[in-house]
């Protein structure tokens, strides 16, 4: 609780809206949340995860905040994960769903940064897709992960995968 209160002083100082402690709704309601101008649409779980991984960008990686801030409107349980470029609405599950290999809050906050860049990219009229655009965000990712201490993501093996060519929920 301390620590929810915290979080929400801190946010009011920067002009964000207070995160919401997901204890305070049932299990299963959905509902719609702002962080600092991005909104969060899911169950309590799921958004209290997304706030988390947000605060983990915020407080640890000033430069990828202002990406994320920039590129993301709205982040909404609805997977498979996927960004649209043109509006900024990062659809996933924050991998409740998968293996827990994929569900520690770094690697759902590297998420959130590797999609941002995707946003950027594309609005700086660079390659933002395929082998090429998922390289460069995966590098990205892997310098947000270096920021937080996290194990790298191997970017030749993943990119061996071909995982943007499958329908996946992470």
């Amino acid at each position: 609780m301390k620590n929810n209160i915290l979080v929400g002083l801190a946010a009011l100082a920067m002009g964000c809206s207070t995160p919401y402690s997901a204890a305070l709704t049932p299990a299963m309601t959905k509902q719609e949340v702002q962080y600092c101008g991005i909104a969060i649409e899911g169950f309590p779980t799921y958004t209290q995860n997304i706030i988390e991984a947000l605060d983990l960008i915020y407080y640890r990686d000033q430069g990828n905040w202002s990406i994320v801030q920039n590129n993301i409107t709205v982040i909404r349980f609805n997977p498979p994960s996927r960004i649209d470029v043109y509006t900024g609405v990062f659809d996933t599950d924050a991998n409740i769903t998968t293996s827990t290999q994929y569900q520690p809050l770094q690697w759902v906050a590297g998420e959130i940064v590797h999609d941002a860049w995707h946003r950027e990219y594309f609005r700086r009229g660079e390659i933002y897709n395929g082998w090429e655009g998922e390289k460069k965000c995966m590098e990205r990712q892997n310098e947000f992960f270096t920021k937080i201490r996290y194990p790298l993501v191997d970017v030749e093996k993943k990119l061996q995968t071909r995982y943007w060519e499958t329908q996946r929920n992470w």
